[in-house]
C-alpha cells in the first residue's frame, strides 16, 4: 500500500512539474481544446480524463467553464459529421450499437428526453449519440443545449476528480466516483429493462402472428 502511494504521488509530481513547464493558461487551454477536438474523432482516451485534467490544473470556478466550453466543443463536431452524412448514415449509426437501435428504433427525428437520459448515463457512447443527432435533423441548438444540461452532473463530478486527484481519499475525489459509479449502474439497469421489454414485446408479435398464421391453416 504505502508503495503504490509513493507511485501515485510520484507520477502526480511529474505531471505537476510537466504542466507548469508548458507555459500561459491560454496554451493550456488551447491545448485542453485540442484534446476536446481530437476525441470527436479518434476516440483514443476517455473525455472523462480530459474533464479531470481541466480540473486538476485549474480552480474549480474556472475548469468548470472550460469543460462545458470544451465539452460543447466536442459535441458541435460530432453532431455537424452527422449532419454531413445525412439520413442514411442513420441505420449505419444504429447497426453498430445494439441498445441504442432497440431503443431510438420509432424515434426517426430524435426525441429531446432521451438524448437528456443519454448524456446524463455515462455508459452510453458520446460519439454515436452525437453523430445520431447531427443525422436525424434534430436542432443544433436544441441538441446543444440539452446535451450540455444532461452532461452537467458528469462534467461536474469529473471536475471536483480532478481537482483533487492530489487526495484520492478526500471526500471531494470519492463522493464524485461514487455519484459516476451510482449512473452507470442506473444506465445498465435501464438499458437491461428497455431491452427486456422491447424483446418481450417483440416475442409476443411474433407468437400471435404465428398463430394467425396457423389458423390460415
Amino acid at each position: 500500500m504505502q508503495y503504490w502511494w509513493q507511485t501515485y504521488q510520484s507520477y502526480l509530481e511529474i505531471v505537476q512539474q510537466r504542466v507548469e513547464n508548458m507555459g500561459s493558461e491560454a496554451y493550456l487551454i488551447f491545448t485542453l481544446m485540442f484534446l476536446f477536438s481530437f476525441k470527436a474523432f479518434i476516440p483514443i482516451y476517455p473525455i472523462s480524463l480530459v474533464c479531470a485534467a481541466t480540473g486538476a490544473v485549474f480552480p474549480f470556478y474556472f475548469a468548470l467553464p472550460v469543460n462545458i466550453i470544451g465539452m460543447g466543443l466536442h459535441y458541435a463536431l460530432k453532431y455537424w459529421w452527422g449532419k454531413r452524412i445525412g439520413p442514411g448514415g442513420v441505420n449505419v449509426i444504429l447497426k453498430r450499437n445494439e441498445t441504442l437501435r432497440i431503443i431510438m428504433r420509432q424515434d426517426g427525428r430524435g426525441n429531446p428526453w432521451l438524448l437528456v437520459i443519454f448524456r446524463l448515463l455515462p455508459c452510453f457512447p458520446v460519439n454515436p449519440v452525437s453523430q445520431l443527432y447531427g443525422s436525424m435533423g434534430f436542432n443544433f441548438w436544441k441538441y446543444l443545449g440539452l446535451s450540455l444540461a444532461g452532461n452537467m452532473p458528469l462534467l461536474i463530478s469529473y471536475t471536483v476528480v480532478g481537482r483533487h486527484v492530489y487526495n484520492p481519499f478526500s471526500a471531494g475525489f470519492l463522493v464524485p466516483l461514487i455519484i459516476i459509479a451510482s449512473l452507470s449502474a442506473a444506465a445498465f439497469y435501464l438499458a437491461g429493462i428497455v431491452l427486456y421489454y422491447k424483446k418481450k414485446k417483440r416475442r409476443n408479435k411474433n407468437v400471435r402472428h404465428q398463430n394467425l398464421k396457423n389458423q390460415s391453416y
